[in-house]
């Protein structure tokens, strides 16, 4: 679905605004919303993301020893790599009081709150050594209290108490050995069925899928110095993130800026690969406050950011990395702007 923007009181306060930025050139192009490299984040300057996450559900048999087979996850539901044996180092269980459409929704719209998980304490998990790629559950996955038995599976996967209207289950397969804080490349959820007697549930590079729309094209470009360091970014006035909800700015631990040989149009089709494609890219953690001093800005040659030109499409995002939706929350083109702005 389509997310609107909505404007506040930072787009009025943009510094040394030339252009409207609710108007356009005349040519069909967005105007440039000039800075003398001082910027205020706005709705206006902010791409737009709209995005749908989809589970593929399997049945199984109630109360049975799964197993579980991720051998076959070689790319991750962002389209990129994954190598089975070394890059999945935790395999646990998901068990949610919530139907799959509410609980797909949740996971895209960044509203899932783990007071929704069925089964207390760390989720039932196990972590894989020597490339392993497959693992039944009873002796071998842990919980708080120690190895899963019979006895958890009969509460855990009773199929009368927890039907399909009421709970969504899914093994997850995510790097780093740290449950629920690690990346999940890939979940395959599955339904309780008392006429199945299948007790495999095997991960693939179709168990869930993403599909997304962003637009590049219709944001207001800002205006920075050229060849100048010196910039920053403050988001504390922002309403509004990409995705269509609220912008909390404390939210923001992470910004890259990058310069690409694509135009903004085809940066769209490879929108969740901006950190890979780059020409260059440039970044910095956020550990507090609401302003991004680009000076901070290094590659990973330890490189500073040297400031932006006329050379390709250059962007500044800001990243909530706790958030399970991957898109950055602002993404805005910078452009060089003859100084000074008038």
């Amino acid at each position: 679905m389509k997310r609107t923007r909505v404007l506040s009181a930072a787009a009025l306060l943009l510094p040394l605004t030339t252009l409207s930025c609710g108007s356009s050139t005349g040519s069909g192009t967005p105007s440039v919303t000039c800075t003398n490299g001082t910027m205020v984040a706005a709705e206006a300057n902010n791409y737009t993301f709209s995005s749908s996450i989809m589970l593929h559900p399997v049945k199984v048999k109630p109360k049975s020893d799964l197993t579980v087979d991720w051998g076959g996850v070689t790319i991750d539901f962002l389209t990129h790599p994954v190598n089975p044996k070394t890059d999945l180092n935790a395999i646990f269980l998901l068990s949610v009081n919530l139907k799959s459409s509410d609980f797909e929704m949740q996971l895209n719209d960044d509203t899932f709150s783990t007071s929704s998980i069925n089964i207390p304490g760390p989720p039932p998990s196990y972590l894989p050594t020597n490339g392993e790629t497959s693992k039944s559950m009873i002796g071998n996955f842990v919980t708080a209290a120690g190895y899963v038995t019979q006895s958890d599976l009969d509460t855990y996967l009773d199929g009368t108490t927890y039907t399909p209207a009421n709970t969504t289950f899914a093994f997850a397969a995510q790097s780093g050995t740290s449950v629920g804080t690690g990346q999940i490349h890939m979940l395959q959820s599955f339904e309780l069925d008392s006429t199945s007697s299948n007790t495999n549930v095997t991960l693939t590079n179709s168990s869930t899928t993403l599909t997304y729309k962003a637009d590049l094209q219709d944001l207001h470009p800002t205006g920075v110095p050229s060849g100048n360091a010196n910039l920053s970014l403050d988001w504390s006035m922002i309403q509004k993130n990409a995705l269509g909800g609220t912008f909390t700015p404390t939210n923001i631990a992470h910004a890259i800026v990058g310069r690409y040989t694509q135009t903004p149009a085809q940066l769209e089709n490879q929108f969740l690969d901006l950190q890979t494609i780059a020409s260059e890219l440039y970044q910095a953690d956020i550990p507090y406050g609401t302003t991004l001093d680009f000076t901070t800005l290094m590659d990973s040659s330890g490189h500073s950011f040297t400031g932006i030109d006329s050379n390709g499409t250059w962007l500044v995002a800001l990243i909530c990395t706790t958030c399970r939706n991957p898109a950055p929350w602002y993404l805005t083109i910078l452009e060089p702007a003859t100084q000074p702005c008038k």
